[in-house]
């Protein structure tokens, strides 16, 4: 899904229009897809990678307006040293996230090292405070949990906002 057309929303499209300076848009190659990259944006002289969140059901129309945020790839545990979700991954080589609701084609597009750094600072206290969820997956006859905690939009944007607009802390 993160990769086509989307109720009449192409997340191609999206990415042309909102970045300043696009250029193309173009699929990532399934090497560069496993390491966090769905879309590449090329730009004069260099290309950004996107990855693309699409969820099938807008919750906003339901009142939870939020985004999905990886606390653990693999929960540790179990003999089981675990795996940081990608929302704290310094190492993702990411430079924006687009999260796309197919249901209304409503989207969110976040600078990752914004994202990055709000998000790992606080996911302790919004893991706590929000919505988490977590997945069993089975593959290759492996099994593991991941986790997601489902943080308002506005407060992420809030968040960023308050680290990085230069004011003063209190």
């Amino acid at each position: 899904m993160s990769n086509g057309v989307c109720a009449s929303v192409d997340v191609g499209c999206i990415l042309l229009r909102e970045i300043p300076g696009a250029l193309t848009v173009s699929k990532a190659h399934e090497t560069n897809d496993r390491r966090g990259v769905d879309w590449w944006v090329e730009q004069s002289g260099r290309h950004l990678g996107v990855d693309a969140k699409v969820r099938e059901e807008d919750y906003a129309r339901r009142g939870h307006d939020d985004l999905a945020l990886e606390t653990w790839s693999v929960i540790p545990g179990s003999g089981c040293s675990g795996a940081i979700g990608w929302t704290r991954d310094v190492d993702k080589r990411c430079d924006y996230i687009l999260w796309l609701w197919v249901e209304t084609g409503r989207w969110c597009l976040i600078p990752f090292p914004f994202l990055c750094a709000v998000f790992s600072a606080n996911w302790k206290s919004w893991r706590g405070q929000y919505k988490t969820s977590r997945q069993r997956t089975t593959r290759d006859f492996r099994s593991w949990e991941s986790e997601c905690t489902f943080v308002p939009r506005r407060v992420v944007w809030a968040e960023i906002y308050r680290r990085f607009s230069g004011h003063l802390e209190d």
